[in-house]
C-alpha cells in the first residue's frame, strides 16, 4: 500500500466511487498542488454529523476516492478551470496536514485487489451480481442503455463491477458511505447483493400483488371504468411503490402548491422528468437539491412594509444617539417611497440609490442597517464581504461542479423567504481580487437598479428579480472600493463621537444593555458620571464606542462575580477611581493633555486621520554635518515621503527669504548638511499628503532655530509654489486635537466649509486658523519673528 500527500476536494450529499469519469472544477492554486502530486486529487465526502458505522476524521469521512486529472476541458472566469478526471482508487486518510487555504491530507492508497485464493469465489459470485444488477436496472425502469448493460455483462474485474453497479444504484447516502469504507471484499459485495436482491424481490412481490388487485378490481368495477385508471397505492402490500415514489410524490406535491412563474415551473418539470425516468444516476441528489432550492425561493412573496415616518424616527432614535444627518437621509428615503406609493408612481428602476455608510469602526454602521429594516418591517440579512476574494461567492457555482452551491444573494433570499428584505453588505471595502476573480465586478450587476431585476446566479441558472431588495453597504475607507462600484453608492459619512456623545451613549444604551446582559439591576451597581468620563479618556481610544462597551461589560462581569460569591453580604457598589484601577488596571491613556507640549526647534505637531478618529501626529527633525542627505523614518507610505521631498524642495527654493527669520543665520550649505526627519510610533503605518505644512514648518523651525508654538497643530497639503491645498477628515482631526489638549489648529482655507460638521461647543473652544499659503502658516506657528514673515508675491497665489 502506498502513502501519498494529496489535496482534498470536499463534496456534500453524495459519494464518488472508483472507476468513474467526471468533470472537476479547480482553481489555479489548487491545480498547482495537484501537479506536485502527479495530477492527483482526493474527493472526500463531508460528514457533518455522526453516522453509525461511518469513520470520520474531523468533519470528513476517513475514506475517499483518489482522482487523476486527465485533461483540461475549458476555463471559467479565466481562473477557475474545469478538468476531465477519472477516479481509480480508494484512500484512507491518516492525518490532515493543513487546512488553509485548502485541505491537504496524508493518506493511504488502498489497492482493493482480489487475492488468488479468492479467485474461485470471485468467478462464482460475479455472475450472480451481474444478473441481479440487470434485473434491478430493468425492473426499476431506469432505462439503462444497451451499451451500459453490455459493459456490465463483459466486465471481468469484480472490484470494478462492484463500484460501477453501486454508483448507479439508488442507495441511501449512509449506505453509500458504508460501502466506500468497507475493506473486506466479501462483506461489501454481499451487502450490495443483499440490497439488490431485496429490491428485486420487493418489486416482484409488488408486481404480483398489483396484478392480483388489478384483476380483482376489474371484476368488481363497472365496465364503464377506464381500464387505464391509476390503481390506489395506499393498499396493504405496496412497500416498493411507497418507497420508490414517496420522495417524488412529495416533490410533485410541493411543485403543485408552489406559486412558481411559468418559465420556472417549466424548468422544474423538466428536472422532475429526469428524476422520474431515472436518468440522473449519481446526480439525482444534486438535482433534488436544485429543485428544493427553486421551491424554497420566494418568486412572488413580498412582506408588507411599514411606511411610517414617525415609527421610523422613533426606531432610529431608540437605537442610535445623534447621527442627525444620517437619520435625516433615511427619513428622506422613506418619505419619497411613501409619496410614490400614495400617488401610485411606478418604480421602474427598483429601489434607486444604494446607501453606503462609511466611517471608523464602532460608530454604528451595521446596527443602523438593522434599525432601518426594523422600522420598515422588512426582514434583515447581513452578508459579510470582508476578505471575500472568489466571485463565485457572489454569483454561485455552476451546478455541474462538485460541491457547487448558490451565491450569497440567492442564499439570503432563501433564508428570509421574501423578495424585499434589507440586505446589508458589510465591509464592502474589504473585498479583494486574485486569481479566482474579482467579487467587486460581480457586485456591479447586483447593485445596478437597471440590471438587478434580471440577476442570474450561476447555480440557479434562472433570472431572479432583486430590484425589490433594499441594499445597504458599510465601509471604513472609500479608497479601497473599486471606482465603478463606488459610483453606484450614495455615500453617507458617519464620523466619530465626541466625549459628550460617548457619555450620553453609555448612559442611554451601553449601561442598560450590559446590566441586563450580566444579570444585574440598577440598585446593585452605580457608575458616576465622572467615572464614565475617566473610562472614556483613560481606558479607550477610538472613534466609536465598541471598546467602551467592552470595558463596561468587564466592570459588570467583575461585580456579578462578587455578587454570586457573597450574596448575603453584598452591598450596592459605587464604582470609584480605586475600584476602576482594581478592575481595569492602570490607565492606558492620560485624560489631560495627551500630547506633550514640546517646544524645541525642529518639532511640530501635525493632524492625522485614522480609522479610530483624528490623532495628533508628532514630527521631529534634527540636523548634522554630512553630505546633503535626507533621512526619513517612521514607517511612511510613498505619498507621505513625497510630501517630505516637496517640503524640502520648497525650502531650498525660497531659502533666501526664509533665512531672514533668524538674524544669526547668514547662509546654509545644504550639500554639507544631513537632515533626519522622524515620525514617532514607528510601528504604525502612515501615509497621505496632509502632513505637508507640518513637515515644512518643522524643517524651517530646525534650520532657523525658531520654536513652533507648543499648543498648536496643523494639517494641509503643500505645493512647490507654497500653496496650501485642502485635505480630508477635518472634523475628526479637530476633534482629535481637542481631546488631546490642543486648542489651536491651522487648516487650509478651502476646508472652511467642513467646519459646519464640527459641533458648535467644540468650535467655540478652539482657535481655528484658515490659511492659503505656507507663509501664513509660518506667521501663525513660529515664535519670535514668525509673525513678521511674509513671502514675496506668494500671498496672492
Amino acid at each position: 500500500m502506498k502513502k501519498i500527500n494529496v489535496f482534498v476536494v470536499p463534496i456534500h450529499g453524495t459519494v464518488l466511487y472508483p472507476y468513474q469519469n467526471l468533470k472537476l472544477r479547480l482553481t489555479e492554486l489548487q491545480f498547482y498542488d495537484a501537479k506536485v502530486n502527479n495530477n492527483y486529487v482526493a474527493i472526500v465526502p463531508v460528514v457533518d454529523q455522526q453516522v453509525d458505522g461511518i469513520q470520520r476524521i474531523q468533519r470528513f469521512s476517513q475514506y475517499g476516492t483518489l482522482v487523476r486529472l486527465t485533461s483540461e476541458d475549458y476555463t471559467v472566469y479565466a481562473s477557475n478551470k474545469i478538468y476531465q478526471a477519472f477516479s481509480f482508487a480508494r484512500i484512507k486518510i491518516d492525518s490532515i496536514i493543513k487546512s488553509t487555504p485548502y485541505y491537504m491530507v496524508s493518506a493511504e492508497v488502498l489497492g482493493d485487489e482480489i487475492a488468488d485464493e479468492q479467485a474461485l469465489w470471485s468467478s462464482q459470485i460475479i455472475d450472480q451480481l451481474k444478473e441481479l444488477a440487470k434485473q434491478y436496472l430493468e425492473q426499476f425502469q431506469m432505462n439503462p442503455s444497451p451499451q451500459f448493460l453490455q459493459i456490465i455483462q463483459e466486465e471481468k474485474n469484480i472490484n470494478k463491477l462492484f463500484f460501477t453497479i453501486a454508483s448507479n444504484a439508488d442507495l441511501p447516502y449512509s449506505q453509500k458511505l458504508k460501502l466506500l469504507q468497507i475493506d473486506d471484499h466479501k462483506t461489501k459485495i454481499n451487502l450490495l447483493i443483499q440490497y439488490l436482491k431485496t429490491k428485486v424481490e420487493e418489486f416482484a412481490q409488488t408486481k404480483a400483488l398489483e396484478q392480483k388487485v388489478s384483476k380483482d378490481l376489474m371484476q368488481q368495477m363497472p365496465k364503464q371504468v377506464n381500464k387505464s385508471s391509476n390503481l390506489p397505492t395506499n393498499l396493504p402490500g405496496f412497500p416498493y411503490q411507497k418507497q420508490k415514489n414517496n420522495d417524488i410524490e412529495k416533490l410533485q406535491a410541493k411543485i403543485k402548491e408552489a406559486n412558481l412563474p411559468d418559465h420556472v415551473r417549466e424548468i422544474v418539470e423538466q428536472e422532475m422528468q429526469k428524476i422520474e425516468k431515472g436518468q440522473m444516476g449519481v446526480d439525482s441528489n444534486v438535482t433534488r437539491n436544485y429543485i428544493d432550492l427553486i421551491l424554497q425561493l420566494p418568486w412572488n412573496q413580498q412582506v408588507e412594509e411599514t411606511l411610517s415616518i414617525e415609527k421610523c424616527k422613533e426606531t432610529l432614535d431608540a437605537d442610535h444617539f445623534g447621527l442627525t444627518k444620517v437619520k435625516e437621509r433615511i427619513l428622506q428615503f422613506l418619505a419619497v417611497k411613501k409619496l410614490r406609493k400614495e400617488r401610485k408612481v411606478a418604480d421602474s428602476n427598483g429601489q434607486g440609490s444604494i446607501i453606503c455608510f462609511f466611517g471608523p469602526p464602532g460608530v454604528g454602521k451595521t446596527s443602523l442597517g438593522q434599525s432601518i429594516a426594523k422600522s420598515l418591517n422588512r426582514p434583515f440579512y447581513r452578508i459579510a464581504l470582508g476578505g471575500v476574494s472568489d466571485e463565485a461567492q457572489i454569483r454561485g457555482h455552476r451546478r455541474t461542479y462538485v460541491g457547487a452551491f448558490p451565491g450569497s444573494f440567492i442564499q439570503a433570499i432563501k433564508k428570509v423567504k421574501c423578495k424585499n428584505p434589507v440586505i446589508l453588505l458589510d465591509e464592502i471595502d474589504k473585498l479583494t481580487s486574485n486569481h479566482r476573480g474579482d467579487p467587486s465586478s460581480a457586485l456591479l450587476e447586483v447593485l445596478d437598479p437597471e440590471q438587478n431585476s434580471h440577476f442570474m446566479d450561476n447555480y440557479l441558472n434562472i433570472e431572479f428579480d432583486l430590484s425589490s431588495v433594499l441594499f445597504i453597504a458599510t465601509a471604513n475607507q472609500l479608497e479601497t472600493i473599486q471606482p465603478a462600484l463606488r459610483d453606484r453608492l450614495e455615500l453617507i459619512e458617519i464620523v466619530g463621537y465626541t466625549v459628550k456623545e460617548k457619555v450620553a451613549i453609555a448612559n442611554s444604551y451601553l449601561i442598560p444593555k450590559q446590566l441586563q446582559k450580566n444579570g444585574l439591576v440598577n440598585d446593585q451597581v452605580t457608575i458616576p458620571q465622572e467615572i464614565i468620563h475617566k473610562i472614556i479618556k483613560q481606558h479607550t481610544s477610538e472613534a466609536g464606542v465598541r471598546q467602551l462597551e467592552r470595558v463596561i461589560a468587564k466592570i459588570y462581569r467583575n461585580i456579578a462575580l462578587k455578587y454570586v460569591t457573597d450574596q448575603q453580604n453584598f452591598k450596592t457598589i459605587v464604582v470609584d477611581q480605586e475600584s476602576l484601577i482594581e478592575i481595569l488596571g492602570p490607565s492606558i491613556h492620560s485624560d489631560k493633555h495627551t500630547t506633550p507640549l514640546i517646544s524645541i526647534p525642529g518639532v511640530c505637531k501635525g493632524l492625522a486621520w485614522t480609522p479610530a478618529g483624528g490623532k495628533v501626529l508628532m514630527i521631529e527633525s534634527v540636523k548634522m554635518e554630512g553630505k546633503g542627505k535626507f533621512e526619513i523614518t517612521g514607517m511612511l507610505g510613498d505619498v507621505m515621503k513625497e510630501s517630505v521631498r516637496t517640503a524640502i524642495g520648497w525650502i531650498k527654493a525660497y531659502w533666501p527669504q526664509i533665512k531672514i527669520l533668524s538674524k544669526s543665520i547668514t547662509n546654509i550649505n545644504f550639500d554639507a548638511l544631513d537632515i533626519h526627519i522622524h515620525f514617532p510610533a514607528g510601528a504604525t503605518p502612515k501615509d497621505g499628503p496632509s502632513a505637508g505644512v507640518a513637515i515644512t514648518t518643522a524643517i524651517v523651525s530646525l534650520l532657523t532655530g525658531l520654536k513652533v508654538k507648543s499648543d498648536i497643530a496643523m494639517t494641509g497639503e503643500i505645493t512647490l509654489t507654497g500653496r496650501v491645498l485642502p485635505v480630508g477628515g477635518i472634523k475628526e482631526k479637530i476633534l482629535g486635537a481637542f481631546e488631546s489638549g490642543i486648542f489651536s489648529v491651522i487648516i487650509p482655507h478651502r476646508n472652511k466649509a467642513n467646519l459646519v460638521d464640527v459641533e458648535p461647543e467644540i468650535r467655540e473652544k478652539m482657535s481655528i486658523h484658515l490659511v492659503k499659503t505656507i507663509d501664513q502658516v509660518l506667521q501663525i506657528a513660529l515664535e519670535g519673528n514668525g509673525p513678521n514673515f511674509k513671502m514675496i508675491n506668494l500671498a496672492n497665489l
